[in-house]
């Protein structure tokens, strides 16, 4: 298996909580730019307050609610470059965005795509969803519904964003969307279980899968950024529409 040398830098994690989206983002554009500079990888494991963002296979016409159902819901738009199409962020649903020189790991493109599909399933078989998940095109499925979404970008030949997966968030808001090539509604870990499961699980599984499938050896931890603000702990929707 190709995988970043022993003798190249550890993979740094960042464990962030609940953070904004934009935050999240400019620590991406941040370590891309490092990743330039040295080697070794990245992992972003967090939460967002209620954002959609909209990648380039995306549309404002996979959003139903106008903007000003939007604003009244407290839910933002960000137009993103990166892979895929429409995604809802919400508390509860754990974002990984995997910073990784692609020259480094031997890797193009699609062989990225396809280990990073494989970290996911790794995730769902060791939290017991093994036997209904699968991959549909960019969709990360549970049976028919849809549990998660990759979605990539890569600038300078390192790949940034990586996927989502809903650990237990409130299901509701993902009417919001209407998105195509996904899976008949939306599902999350949880609800197939039908018992409860922890973030800080599905961290440490998230984390195991990609040194698993990338071939990674060593990482350090962190628990904040100087270009992350102050992290949020809760979020309450605006309306009670739900």
């Amino acid at each position: 298996m190709n995988g970043i040398s022993a003798n190249s830098a550890p993979l740094e994690i960042y464990l962030l909580g609940l953070v904004d989206f934009d935050e999240a983002l400019g620590l991406q554009r941040r370590l891309v730019y490092e990743r330039g500079e040295r080697s070794g990888g990245a992992l972003i494991l967090c939460e967002h307050p209620a954002t959609i963002s909209v990648g380039r296979s995306g549309s404002r016409a996979h959003i139903d609610a106008d903007d000003e159902l939007l604003r009244a819901l407290g839910v933002r738009v960000h137009w993103v470059n990166r892979g895929g199409g429409c995604q809802l962020h919400v508390p509860g649903q754990l974002a990984i965005y995997l910073v990784m020189p692609l020259q480094e790991l031997g890797l193009d493109l699609a062989g990225y795509l396809a280990r990073l599909g494989r970290a996911a399933l790794e995730v769902l078989e060791e939290c017991d969803l093994g036997r209904m998940a699968r991959l549909q095109g960019s969709a990360v499925l549970l049976g028919e519904e849809q549990v998660g979404a990759l979605g990539v970008a890569v600038r300078r030949w390192i790949a940034y964003y990586g996927l989502t997966l809903n650990v237990g968030p409130f299901l509701a808001p993902f009417q919001l969307l209407n998105a195509p090539g996904g899976g008949r509604g939306w599902t999350s870990m949880e609800a197939k279980r039908q018992r409860p499961l922890s973030m800080a699980r599905v961290r440490e599984t998230v984390i195991r899968s990609i040194e698993d499938v990338f071939g990674l050896e060593r990482h350090v931890v962190f628990t904040n950024h100087p270009t992350i603000g102050r992290k949020r702990s809760t979020h309450v929707f605006a309306s009670s529409i739900w």
